[in-house]
């Protein structure tokens, strides 16, 4: 199958990508200047950071039309050596009078050299930018992540295209600057995706696909791996471009394979702010036919401009029509956004925000408006 031949493809460029890592492993970081040849290994330091929101969304019809909501999410960082890093970020969040915990990451660094960083455990898995980068609610600069991402109060009339990918294995990064540019390379090997519920036996003339997840659990459902890379190319400060490739499989035979890419850009210039991501996944399905492949795609664009404390943003969400071998099995939806922000300091901003929520074919009473306190400390 081409799938088959996708997955080695990318397994055979995770082990070329390692073995040119290992023997830049031998390499010391330059000692300090001053210090001889004898290298300085500070003193071991512990810290505590992280960020939280309180928040407030209004609806005009449906259940629920106000609510209240609070997060809080601790980042602890434990330095050991020079080159080795503990870090790890709890989430608590206070959903209808119920606090939901979880473990966003827990994850080893080990600094092989400037430029090579080794990681081990549950990280922020590097498919697109606004898992691993954005989303934390006060780096966010919009009250709700892109229903693209299913996370923090990305309710949408469809389904999301991925969650933001956390997961257990591990990870090399590699970074090199031709002068004025800097090209980044992350490969990694993870549990991948599972399977949720039971795998039906398909009916002739309906439609039912697996549902899958990334549980992050310590053991896998089956005995394949999901290797992904992520390719960034960045002239910085200005502009960043960033492909990624994922492939696993997520059934209990490890037989049905989950893919996806995504292309992100970003431009930045004075207080002007651009970025966008082109996600698509593709899910393969045992049918009457044999196998067959559930494609989804979308998009999201969002601009923001900074002007003193103020800085208003706007985004676009197209999640597209969902195809089966062709065939059109579900519609798609749009969003359009606007949002306010007011910086009261650096790290600390009042987010308003107002979406637009309409999906095809279907009376969509989604509309919604978002506040938000979001503060990073």
């Amino acid at each position: 199958m081409a799938t088959r031949d996708r997955r080695r493809t990318g397994l055979t460029t995770l082990l070329a990508f390692f073995a040119a890592v290992s023997p830049l492993m031998a390499q010391d970081p330059p000692a300090a200047e001053g210090s001889g040849n004898r290298r300085i290994v500070p003193t071991n330091s512990f810290l505590v950071t992280g960020y939280g929101t309180v928040g407030y969304t209004a609806r005009t019809v449906g259940e629920n039309i106000n609510a209240f909501t609070a997060s809080f999410a601790p980042i602890f960082l434990f330095q050991f050596q020079d080159r080795i890093l503990f870090e790890a970020e709890f989430e608590f969040e206070l959903q209808e009078g119920v606090t939901e915990t979880g473990l966003e990451y827990a994850q080893l660094d080990y600094i092989a050299t400037d430029n090579i960083t080794l990681t081990a455990g549950k990280f922020l898995v590097p498919f697109g930018v606004f898992g691993e980068r954005l989303h934390p609610t006060w780096i966010n600069k919009f009250p709700t992540s892109p229903p693209l991402y299913g996370h923090h109060v990305s309710e949408f009339g469809v389904s999301p295209l991925m969650p933001i990918l956390s997961d257990i294995g591990v990870m090399g990064r590699a970074t090199v600057t031709p002068g004025r540019w800097q090209l980044s390379l992350n490969a990694y090997v993870t549990q991948g995706p599972s399977v949720e519920g039971e795998i039906h036996e398909p009916v002739p003339g309906e439609f039912e696909a697996p549902e899958f997840g990334f549980p992050a659990s310590s053991a896998d459902n089956n005995a394949g791996k999901m290797p992904g890379l992520r390719l960034d190319i960045a002239l910085p400060p200005w502009f960043e471009v960033n492909g990624s490739f994922i492939n696993g499989d997520y059934d209990d035979e490890g037989v049905l394979d989950f893919t996806g890419w995504n292309l992100a850009a970003e431009f930045r210039h004075r207080g002007f702010e651009a970025r966008g991501e082109y996600m698509q996944v593709r899910q393969e399905i045992e049918a009457l036919e044999g196998f067959q492949t559930l494609r989804r795609h979308g998009l999201y664009t969002q601009a923001s401009y900074r002007k003193g404390p103020w800085e208003p943003v706007v985004r676009w969400t197209q999640i597209f029509d969902d195809q089966f071998d062709g065939a059109v099995v579900a519609g798609g939806a749009w969003q359009a956004g606007f949002a306010l922000d007011y910086w009261l300091s650096p790290s600390v901003a009042l987010m308003a925000g107002y979406e637009l929520n309409r999906e095809s074919g279907i009376e969509l009473d989604n509309d919604r408006l978002i506040v938000h306190l979001a503060f990073g400390y």
